[in-house]
């Protein structure tokens, strides 16, 4: 039965009011489509390290060589080449889990022919997680409650992982000659490679640094936590980049590896804007990888990571963590839209397989990106800290507004509740982004004088951003804004001198902006706490 029009309107509403929690739009930033796309590939290739070409290749080399027919045939399985079928995220999130899974969204038997920022498999539509491939040990015990298909089985005698602690199949010499003429007959080896020339190759160590252009400091900075994969058909070897991007891989290879980068660590993941995980692919190549990211869509997802990592990897000041990664709570997604518009946070969005967050903030200034990252993070960490307090001003500020007006509410004047209740929800990550933000450049980055958008919010007058107040940093810095520009359109602030730790632990159970007042009141000594109700009513219901 069709619905009525008004009734698929109202139903468009509600959901719409659920999902758009907390919204900062870029400003005055053109839209920008990005570039890139998904990534091409190629034609699939013949397996040199399924059991049965080893065996024939193991074969070959015992024909040839009558030492070799003393060693009798070692060759059994000892991988599996998987292929997930999650049917929806999570049972994604099931995999993500099992931090030994090095999971890749494209088949690894494929060639790959040019750039792309995320895969999407043909055969599953958008709104379901891509397949997710990979290669485990045959007695690996699987994450239970996700389907999966065994495509290959896998002897590969060759892995030189640093904590290697299985026995070789044979000598490093006899090992190499296996692997080549497993290559030679499966059409494998690249045009420069001999037997000869690669029997005498070193071992080479995937490393190098991984930088991005912040234009805050006019010069590339270090990624840092980022995980480089440094993959040879089915055996992968990760390194994670430290503060200054370096990175140093946790094996060993003969021959060239392809590099990339997935743009995710444990606890939180960046897609590549609402579909698909975002991805870095890198060179297949023998040696370092030095990489600098400039400009586009690569840029956009180096900086939101940056920002991503640094709330949940740093000192963070104490402040509550968002949503962490375990067996009762998914891995937070973050949907990084190459457009310019409203930022947000929604948990409703992650159950039809939405992002937590969706950052719109493409062609913005690299802090701005920061910032925006940061206050959509500080929404999560809020409903983390308190879900009922919080679940409680959402309705108020946003989903009932937003039904009432039936979906016109993101007005400044949406009445005295929602007004009330929008103004802490949002000058509560304001505040955070501010701080965060300021440490990032003054202390991570050396920056001692940066300051932060207008000023840290010290130039945003009363009626400006009457939910987006600058109230929570007034209470942490000295400045009075209204005696600094000898203007009554600022802020009289006359507090200082709180923590940001203790303005968040006043948030529990703050129901409305005078509840998250009389709590800092009741649970803090400062001296300049008369002045709170002053510094409060500067914005008015």
């Amino acid at each position: 039965m069709l619905k009525s029009p008004k009734l698929m309107l109202s139903a468009a509403v509600v959901l719409g009011a659920l999902c758009v929690v907390s919204c900062d739009k870029a400003e005055n930033i053109p839209n920008e489509s990005g570039t890139q796309g998904m990534l091409k590939l190629g034609k699939q290739l013949e397996n040199p390290y399924s059991v049965e070409n080893m065996k024939q290749a193991w074969n070959n080399l015992q024909e040839n060589n009558s030492s070799y027919r003393m060693m009798g045939d070692g060759i059994s399985t000892t991988h599996l080449y998987l292929k997930f079928k999650p049917q929806n995220e999570d049972e994604l999130n099931l995999l993500q889990q099992d931090s030994t899974l090095n999971l890749y969204t494209y088949p690894l038997d494929h060639e790959i022919l040019g750039e792309g920022d995320y895969y999407q498999d043909p055969e599953t539509p958008d709104s379901l997680p891509t397949y997710q491939y990979c290669a485990v040990p045959v007695d690996k015990v699987l994450p239970g409650g996700v389907s999966y298909e065994v495509l290959a089985e896998l002897f590969i005698p060759d892995e030189d992982p640093d904590d290697d602690e299985g026995q070789r199949f044979a000598s490093e010499e006899v090992t190499d000659a296996l692997v080549d003429e497993a290559l030679r007959i499966t059409d494998n080896l690249e045009p420069e490679e001999t037997h000869e020339n690669q029997r005498m190759a070193r071992k080479w160590r995937p490393a190098g640094n991984v930088k991005v252009w912040d234009d805050e400091m006019d010069d590339y900075i270090g990624v840092h936590g980022a995980k480089v994969r440094a993959r040879r058909w089915f055996t992968t070897r990760t390194g994670i980049t430290n503060s200054a991007g370096n990175y140093s891989c946790s094996g060993k290879f003969r021959r060239k590896a392809n590099y990339s980068i997935k743009w995710e660590r444990y606890h939180f993941s960046i897609r590549s804007g609402t579909i698909g995980q975002a991805l870095y692919n890198g060179p297949k190549k023998k040696g370092n990888w030095d990489l600098k990211i400039k400009n586009g869509k690569q840029q956009y997802y180096a900086l939101i990571f940056q920002a991503a990592h640094f709330y949940y990897y740093g000192h963070r000041m104490g402040l509550t963590s968002p949503p962490r990664n375990s067996w009762w709570k998914r891995q937070l997604k973050i949907a990084a839209r190459a457009k310019s518009g409203y930022s947000s946070y929604a948990k409703a969005r992650t159950i039809y397989g939405g992002a937590d967050i969706s950052i719109q903030a493409y062609g913005n200034s690299s802090d701005g990106v920061f910032g925006t990252t940061i206050h959509e993070l500080a929404h999560a960490a809020h409903r983390e800290l308190d879900i009922n307090a919080y679940s409680h001003l959402v309705y108020n500020a946003y989903t009932y507004p937003c039904i009432a007006t039936r979906g016109d509410c993101m007005d400044e004047d949406l009445g005295p509740t929602a007004n009330n209740t929008r103004r802490l929800m949002e000058t509560w990550p304001k505040t955070v982004e501010i701080v965060l933000t300021l440490d990032w450049y003054r202390n991570k980055c050396e920056k001692q004088n940066y300051d932060y958008h207008k000023m840290n919010w010290q130039k945003v007058k009363i009626e400006e951003r009457p939910h987006y107040t600058s109230a929570g940093y007034d209470m942490i810095d000295d400045v009075n804004q209204r005696d600094d520009h000898n203007d009554d359109s600022y802020p009289q602030d006359q507090v200082e001198g709180y923590t940001i730790k203790q303005l968040e632990s006043a948030l529990k159970g703050a129901k409305s902006w005078e509840e998250w007042r009389e709590n800092i009141k009741t649970m803090y000594y400062n001296p300049t706490e008369e002045h709170l109700n002053e510094l409060f009513a500067n914005w008015s219901d």
